[in-house]
């Protein structure tokens, strides 16, 4: 193989796309702020990324290399951006392994796409077939795909499953948070505010969606709501899974 043209083509799809990753908190501070980046992002790097951004700075290249491995487990868009990032290292070495992580992660999510097309195709009737398929959609649309093309395309698929459950039990609030959020990652807004809107009036215990929403409202500068769902929702550095925060509910008010 011809590691070099290997690593051009892994580069070259980076550059579709181009992120800003903070060095350090007060870095994350200013960035958000500024509207650099959004409070997902922010959040994810403060309570899961951090320190492991000392270790990508390593002058030793096995540092570097054990932080990408660590990075890689995370599986989160932020985590890999950063895999993204660790293609341009001085060393070759480096390089390789980032891109290598890249390929072991989009071929993991690819075989559980394949496994969950194969049973829905046995039984298309199976709304729970449905709903894991379209959550590895969009799984794969918001940490893997740079391409917009490609991310569209799969949202989509992942929308028209949700919206055959939905036909089934209309107000189900994790069909709706996970449409909503397909929604979020293909730019489309409006939609993903009704969406999940739709969510916590519903269930004021749904906080993945407390999360969510308030960064749709951040990207369409609505602070005034970003800084009432802050005032309802708190993160504790615990129980890193999904969103990468443990959320509890502080307080019975909604958000109109």
């Amino acid at each position: 193989m011809n590691w070099k043209r290997y690593l051009e083509i892994k580069q070259n799809h980076l550059r579709e796309e181009r992120y800003f990753i903070p060095e350090n908190q007060k870095e994350a501070k200013q960035a958000l702020a500024l509207g650099i980046i959004d409070i997902s992002r922010y959040v994810e790097f403060s309570l899961t990324t951090e320190p492991l951004l000392d270790s990508i700075h390593d002058p030793d290249p096995n540092a570097r290399k054990e932080a990408i491995r660590k990075i890689a487990g995370k599986k989160s868009p932020f985590s890999v951006r950063m895999l993204h990032q660790m293609l341009a290292d001085t060393d070759e070495e480096v390089r390789l392994y980032a891109a290598s992580e890249i390929d072991r992660l989009e071929a993991e999510q690819q075989k559980r796409i394949h496994k969950l097309r194969k049973k829905l195709n046995s039984n298309q009737a199976n709304p729970d077939s449905r709903f894991e398929l379209a959550k590895q959609y969009i799984d794969y649309a918001r940490i893997l795909l740079i391409s917009p093309n490609l991310r569209s395309f799969f949202l989509n698929l992942a929308i028209d499953l949700l919206n055959a459950n939905l036909r089934e039990r209309k107000n189900d609030p994790a069909y709706l948070f996970y449409r909503g959020l397909a929604y979020k990652t293909s730019g489309d807004k409006q939609n993903a505010l009704k969406d999940l809107k739709q969510v916590v009036r519903a269930d004021k215990n749904y906080l993945p969606a407390f999360v969510e929403l308030a960064d749709v409202y951040y990207s369409v500068k609505r602070f005034d709501y970003v800084k009432k769902i802050m005032n309802i929702i708190s993160i504790e550095k615990q129980n890193v899974e999904e969103f990468h925060a443990q959320l509890f509910w502080q307080d019975k008010k909604s958000v109109h």
